[in-house]
Formats: structure tokens, sequence, C-alpha cells
């Protein structure tokens, strides 16, 4: 199972719409695949923990005590899982794709776990010489780009993976923009979260 599981991992790292193809085909129920999405939130939040350990953030104020509150890391990484999941459904529904929502919650559940792969491998250079964790950290970034993308137009049968592109930058920007609003609404509410956020 591990070698089936490393092989589509690579599979979605080197040809994502195939991989797309195959993370679809795998049949499993709606809660396996909340309960992967979850499992890999909590691991990626360890070993950010773990690298905050190795070598401490230099980010100032609210965001250096938000960071080194894994409660709020946690909830903050899980709403982002939960929000990708509706977003990815409900937009791309929007704009005429056939992805079902539990099709969604596969496709974003399975990037987690590829994201995770590469955070990994990013931990171990962090060990072993820090700068070329500092280049996968890079990489990273573009990857998740060029997947997502790939992933979703895939997923919701688009034909111009261009525009999808488009469409996921503009998203997240309009989300982060909305969230940052109800951060400071609530975050008298929150503890351990300044006001002035």
């Amino acid at each position: 199972m591990l070698n089936d599981m490393i092989g589509l991992a690579r599979l979605s790292l080197t040809a994502p719409r195939d991989g797309a193809r195959a993370v679809l085909s795998i049949d499993l129920p709606r809660q396996a695949l909340w309960m992967i999405g979850a499992l890999a939130v909590v691991l990626s939040v360890i070993i950010s923990q773990l690298s905050t350990l190795l070598y401490p953030s230099t980010a100032m104020g609210p965001m250096a005590e938000m960071l080194s509150n894994p409660a709020l890391v946690l909830g903050a990484h899980g709403t982002i899982f939960v929000v990708t999941v509706l977003a990815t459904y409900q937009i791309g529904r929007a704009f005429g794709g056939r992805g079902s929502f539990d099709a969604s919650l596969k496709i974003v559940a399975w990037m987690q776990v590829v994201m995770l792969l590469v955070q990994a491998a990013q931990f171990v250079a962090l060990i072993l010489f820090a700068p070329l964790a500092a280049m996968i950290g890079l990489v990273s970034i573009v990857l998740f780009f060029w997947i997502f993308t790939l992933f979703v137009t895939e997923l919701h049968g688009f034909s111009s993976a261009g525009a999808v592109f488009a469409g996921i930058v503009a998203s997240m920007i309009g989300i982060i923009f909305a969230l940052s609003i109800l951060l400071g609404l609530f975050s008298s509410f929150i503890p351990g979260v300044p006001q002035s956020v």
C-alpha cells in the first residue's frame, strides 16, 4: 500500500492530470476522506512546529504570537483545509464545473498529502543543509499552484488550465480578505490572538 501511495504521489508531481484521474478513481467514503485530510493537517502542523524549534520564526507582533501557539496554528490549517474543499466545489460548480463535493474533498485531501510529503522533504533538508530547505520551500509554492491548478482542471472538466489558475488566485485573494475581516471581528473571542489583528 505504501508503494502505491508513493507511486501515486510521484504521478501527481510529474503528471498532475493523470494523478488527479487516478485519485478520483479511488473509492473511499466521505468520512475516510475527512480523516485523511485531517491527519495530513495535523502532521503538517507537527512538522512546522518542529521546524520552528530548530529555526525560530523571525515574525514579529501578532503573527509571532500566533505561530508560537500550536492550537491556533492547527485551527488555522484546519480552517484553510475545510474552506479549500468548499471553495473548490462551490466556485468550480459556479463556473460550470462538473465535480461533486466528494470528488472535491478527495482532490483537496490528496493535495494535502502530496504537500505534506514535500514539507517532510523540506524538514529533512532543514536538518542536513538549511539553504536547500529554503530552495525546496520556494519550489513547493510553484508545485502547489501547478498541481492544484491541473487537479481542479481535471476535477471539473475545464478546458483552460490558465483560466483555472487565474480563478484560483482570485479566489484565494478574496477568501484571505474575507477571513482577515472575520478574524478582526472575532479576535476578541479567540484566546491568544491580540484584538488589534
